[in-house]
């Protein structure tokens, strides 16, 4: 008897010992996470999503087409998946080229083309990603904008690797 009592109390010792740590680190209180000042550049949504950068290009002068690119650029500043960027950093560059439908009618319609481009950084080669031509009127502009930053968002989600 005395051999299992050994083998017991060996046992109840190694137990003791092994559940010792674990039972300190459940006792002691747990740290408290550093919380962020205000003016901090860490923004509440983020919560480890990453927001991919994007940035704009349109130098055209037609009226609707100017309206379609601040559409897109006030929605992409909203936007909870994408950011704008105008730093030298890996982004989705829209290339927008827009003309008048009928160059006598300025403000009734505009056709575009679009053209999506990964950039990595300034002054280097963008690559092509896919593109698209379209016309945009005045009351549908912002269901435009949303598709093409939907579609964003698709190419930000199939080439997400490149970030």
């Amino acid at each position: 008897m005395y051999p299992i009592l050994r083998a017991v109390l060996i046992a109840l010792a190694l137990s003791t010992l092994a559940a010792g740590p674990a039972l300190a680190q459940a006792k002691a209180p747990a740290p408290q996470a550093a919380t962020a000042p205000a003016n901090s550049p860490a923004k509440k949504d983020d919560q480890g999503a990453k927001k991919i950068p994007v940035a704009i290009e349109h130098d055209d002068s037609d009226p609707l087409g100017a309206r379609l690119a601040y559409r897109l650029k006030e929605m992409l500043g909203r936007s909870s998946l994408m950011q704008p960027s105008g730093k030298d950093e890996k982004k989705i560059v829209i290339a927008i080229k827009t003309k008048e439908e009928f160059p006598g009618r300025p403000n009734v319609a505009s056709i575009y083309s679009i053209s999506w481009l990964f950039s990595s950084k300034e002054g280097s080669l963008k690559y092509f990603l896919t593109s698209e031509a379209g016309i945009v009127d005045a009351p549908g502009m912002d269901q435009t904008a949303e598709e093409i930053l939907g579609k964003t968002d698709k190419l930000a989600t199939t080439y997400g690797y490149l970030f």
